[in-house]
């Protein structure tokens, strides 16, 4: 028995510095802008390095799992700035039935997903943002896992819950993303300690740079029930 307890701390160990490693990856690879929040004009703002813009919404536990009321889990987010110049992106996000396919998805999610919705100068975008949330056991014990796709255009991304940064601890609060395109890692988004930040593809001219930023920027405004306190 001590054997075995020895062998599984060890495998542990291996997985946990793999998955460091991934992580130190995709920083080293990225540009990180840190989202900074504030309030003006009676709006609630944002800015990640040159973007920025508008967000409200709410979320709360029972609102987002419980099927009767998943309708009152919602966002509405504006992106400005950068290569979005002066035509804002639009998002609307709330709780509702999954349009997209999450068979790659391994634990067991709800019925329910996160979805978002966008639109520029009032024409609707065919993009769609989802996310799907684990499905607790009794306990819920354990990490919030999450994981979805981002169809933008012809442009999917997949991303799921990963730590990017800093020294990972038994939790029930989500610690970020990671953001694959074809399998590759291609940036991501951490929670922090003090603020968010995302991570991008670090050559502005890479076509998935656009998707990148607005998934990370959906992420990073999600109001997880997970990392909600009372």
């Amino acid at each position: 028995m001590l054997l075995w307890g020895e062998t599984m701390k060890s495998m542990l160990v291996v997985a946990a510095l793999a998955l460091m490693a991934q992580a130190a990856s995709v920083i080293d690879h990225s540009q990180e802008i840190e989202v900074h929040f504030g309030r003006e004009n009676g709006r609630n703002t944002w800015q990640a390095g040159e973007l920025h813009g508008s967000w409200s919404g709410m979320s709360a536990y029972r609102n987002l799992f419980g099927i009767s009321e998943a309708r009152r889990s919602r966002a509405a987010i504006t992106v400005e700035g950068g290569s979005f110049g002066d035509q804002p992106l639009d998002i609307r996000c709330s709780g509702g039935e999954s349009e997209l396919s999450f068979a790659w998805i391994t634990f067991d999610r709800q019925e329910l997903v996160y979805a978002c919705e966008f639109s520029r100068n009032g024409v609707v975008l065919d993009s769609r943002f989802e996310l799907a949330l684990q499905r607790r056991g009794l306990l819920g014990i354990g990490r919030n896992d999450r994981a979805g796709v981002f169809r933008h255009g012809d442009t999917m991304l997949y991303f799921e819950t990963q730590r990017l940064s800093g020294v990972p601890f038994p939790s029930g609060r989500v610690p970020g993303y990671v953001i694959r395109h074809e399998g590759v890692d291609v940036g991501g988004m951490d929670y922090g300690v003090i603020r968010s930040r995302i991570y991008l593809p670090a050559d502005e001219s890479d076509p998935l740079r656009e998707p990148v930023t607005i998934a990370a920027i959906v992420l990073a405004l999600f109001m997880d029930p997970a990392n909600e306190t009372d």
